[in-house]
């Protein structure tokens, strides 16, 4: 076979660097002592960072998305040894050039006239790899001449760059006699180096009905990188052909990774728009795009989303877009930067804005995530924290307790679980634990009772907060232990609650119902406590139970498993066979790791701020009550005083509005039962037993076997008469 010779030019992109590498090491060297201090110093670190970044890269631990990002991720790999030792080289000059100044250039660039010298070796050495780098780099520094085999007489030239040999081919293949489709001529083409693009004409009275795969096949491309574009009419068609395969095709990119494992089953119809590597992440994020024929984005199980993906639950985040139905958002990360956990920035961070939302933690795109406490216009905002226990639930009722705080918010909490945030506590105008949790209830409703009657008397439409009628927010953890209806007063809780949730949002009262999960069997069986508290407020998802997921209906929360959110972070791989010699690592939870939705906010996989205590930030000199209810020095008397009168003997409330099977009774819900006539005698002779001592109200029920409702309501009836002293809550005592 004979052989011709051929001029081959190196491509800018392959010269540039060689360039640099070939220039840099004498250059740098020799200007670095000629440098200011700081200067020099930051020019020294500058090359050390490079020759570590290109050692990474040698040994193949540079990501490749950081690789792919460059542009030329072919030249890196190709020069990546000349790329090395270039590096090396001039931090060699340069380091200690910067700090030891002109004589130590002079001796590493001209030391080789005097060989015989330590520094006259090392020049020889330094100058010896340099012009060894140089020799390897020519082919991407120069044109050279090369013999490559001739081409068979009358071979087809195949895909030359210019209109000529394109046109060439067109005629030879498609549009001659016996090519793929007669008469269909290619005009106008622009030749742009990766793509050339033009017009398709049919012979008049006929369509353009070239097909991708006739192109394909005569310019040796896959038919997926021909694409067509209408004309001005049927007999005319754009044509662009791509000499590269598009992102779609190459399995190495996070477009070619999608096409090939996500779009067959997972999420079909659906391409990437925009891959970019992510500064939040390191990761890649993209838009996930509904194709032409698909009219929206299919909602994807995020599990089956990351299984198809290879990767972990912690390490993939998709985010539905909030008003466009046919875009959403992908990222993909090879760590999670929320497992270093997120700490909190200081109180300055739990400042309302405008609207009342309050920034708790932050989302894996570097965006705060936010919930709404309050509009300004439509009211108080309620909250469902939902969470198993170590999932970070009491971190972020912290937060949200500590912002409503320093908002100027009266805040009420009842914990019937006891000392679960004491915090809380200490910055509540109100709280009660354990068995006395019902009473914060009972004084939110009171509250709720008065402003409901002022709201009618002054024709108020909207709550607008002042000093003297703050919001007030009730909190309720571990709400299913006080609703459990099989309890004395669990009826009582739902009833309040369910109160609280469709009547407090424009009254300027906000729940927070703190729970494990949210089905309507934890909340007393009445689905419209969730439902108004999440559809008509936020929402934060902690890692529960998989089946919640079907139980939330806010926007964004579509494909969603709290269950998947995995109690700590990923893991190493378990070995296939067990060695005792195998180091055990202990792994790092995930408590506050989540989502969150609220009105018009993403929703996001976040992580709540680390607050350890809540204490160092509490205002002792601003704790707000309700100064607006006139009960307020009595609400001690009022908690006592059951809500719903006796539960077992309430008429039915199915035509009420409220499916409990249960109705407060007549007056306003705070109408006192009548007190047993022997009561009053059984509580005093039992203290009379114990004069000058202190008897809690657990012992008085004991000793007389009164029931929680009766005997409330004759230890306020005895102390409003001063028969006995209240010592504190809860605990009672009578003096001679």
């Amino acid at each position: 076979m004979s052989e011709i010779t051929v001029t081959r030019r190196p491509d800018i992109a392959d010269q540039v660097p060689a360039l640099v590498s070939v220039i840099a090491p004498p250059a740098l060297g020799a200007l670095a002592p000629l440098l200011e201090p700081g200067l020099a110093a930051f020019t020294a670190a500058a090359t050390v960072c490079g020759s570590a970044a290109f050692a990474a890269h040698y040994v193949g631990r540079l990501p490749a998305g950081v690789v792919n990002a460059t542009g030329i991720p072919d030249v890196l790999t190709a020069q990546r040894a000349t790329l090395l030792g270039s590096s090396l080289l001039t931090s060699m000059a340069v380091v200690p050039g910067a700090f030891l100044g002109p004589a130590y250039v002079d001796a590493l660039m001209v030391g080789f006239l005097d060989p015989a010298t330590v520094s006259g070796i090392v020049s020889v050495a330094w100058w010896s790899v340099w012009g060894g780098l140089t020799y390897k780099l020519r082919p991407a520094l120069a044109a050279r001449k090369v013999r490559v085999p001739a081409p068979e007489p009358g071979a087809g030239l195949v895909n030359l760059p210019g209109p000529g040999g394109l046109y060439r081919i067109w005629a030879d293949h498609i549009s001659g006699e016996g090519g793929a489709h007669p008469g269909q001529h290619l005009v106008g083409v622009t030749d742009a180096g990766e793509l050339w693009e033009g017009i398709i004409e049919a012979p008049q009275g006929k369509a353009v009905n070239v097909s991708a795969e006739a192109v394909g096949s005569a310019y040796r491309v896959p038919a997926a990188c021909v694409t067509f574009a209408p004309g001005a009419h049927p007999g005319e068609q754009y044509v662009t052909v791509r000499r590269t395969p598009p992102a779609e095709l190459d399995p190495t990119t996070m477009e070619g990774m999608w096409a090939r494992l996500v779009r067959p089953k997972v999420m079909p119809g659906t391409h990437l728009k925009d891959a970019q590597v992510d500064p939040a992440t390191g990761g890649w994020v993209a838009w996930v795009v509904a194709d032409d024929d698909t009219p929206s984005l299919p909602v994807p199980d995020r599990k089956q989303l990351v299984g198809a993906l290879r990767s972990s639950m912690t390490l993939v985040d998709y985010q539905p877009h909030a008003s466009d139905p046919r875009r959403g958002k992908i990222r993909i990360m090879d760590r999670n930067p929320l497992e270093d956990g997120v700490p909190f920035p200081g109180p300055q961070a739990l400042e309302p804005s405008a609207g009342g939302y309050i920034a708790i933690g932050r989302g894996i795109s570097g965006r705060v995530a936010r919930l709404q406490l309050f509009d300004p216009r439509l009211g108080a905002q309620h909250v469902f924290i939902a969470g198993v226990t170590g999932s970070g639930k009491g971190g972020v009722v912290q937060i949200v307790a500590l912002a409503a705080h320093l908002a100027g918010m009266a805040i009420i909490y009842g914990d019937p679980k006891g000392s679960s945030n004491p915090d809380i506590e200490k910055m509540a105008a109100y709280s009660a634990t354990g068995d006395d949790a019902i009473k914060t209830l009972r004084l939110a409703y009171a509250i709720l009772q008065h402003r409901i009657a002022e709201s009618a008397r002054l024709g108020r439409k909207n709550f607008k907060a002042t000093n003297d009628c703050p919001w007030v927010m009730t909190i309720i953890d571990e709400t299913h232990m006080i609703t459990d209806v099989a309890t004395e007063t669990g009826k009582e809780a739902v009833f309040i609650l369910d109160k609280l949730a469709s009547l407090g949002r424009n009254l300027g009262m906000t729940l927070l119902i703190v729970n494990q999960a949210v089905n309507a069997a934890k909340l007393g069986g009445d689905t419209a406590i969730r439902t108004n508290v999440i559809q008509g407020g936020a929402m934060v998802m902690l890692r529960t139970d998989s089946a919640q997921s079907n139980l939330v209906t806010v926007e964004g929360f579509e494909g969603i498993d709290p269950g998947a959110i995995p109690a700590a972070w990923s893991a190493e791989d378990e070995p296939l066979v067990w060695s005792d010699h195998i180091p055990l690592n202990d792994p790092k939870r995930t408590y506050g790791l989540g989502y969150v939705g609220s009105p018009g906010e993403p929703v996001q996989m976040m992580r709540s701020w680390i607050l350890e205590s809540a204490a160092p930030y509490i205002r002792h000199d601003a704790i707000i009550w309700p100064a607006d209810w006139p009960g307020w020095d009595d609400r001690h008397d009022i908690a006592e005083v059951p809500a719903t009168g006796d539960a077992d003997n309430s008429p039915s409330s199915s035509g009420g509005g409220w499916s409990g099977g249960y109705s407060p009774p007549a007056g306003g819900g705070f109408t006192k039962a009548q007190a047993d006539p022997g009561a009053d005698v059984a509580v005093l002779a039992c203290l009379d037993e114990a004069v000058g001592l202190e008897v809690t109200k657990d012992d008085l029920r004991a000793f007389t076997g009164l029931n929680e409702n009766t005997l409330s309501n004759t230890l306020t009836t005895l102390v409003k008469a001063g028969s006995i002293e209240r010592v504190r809550n809860g605990v009672y005592r009578k003096n001679s």
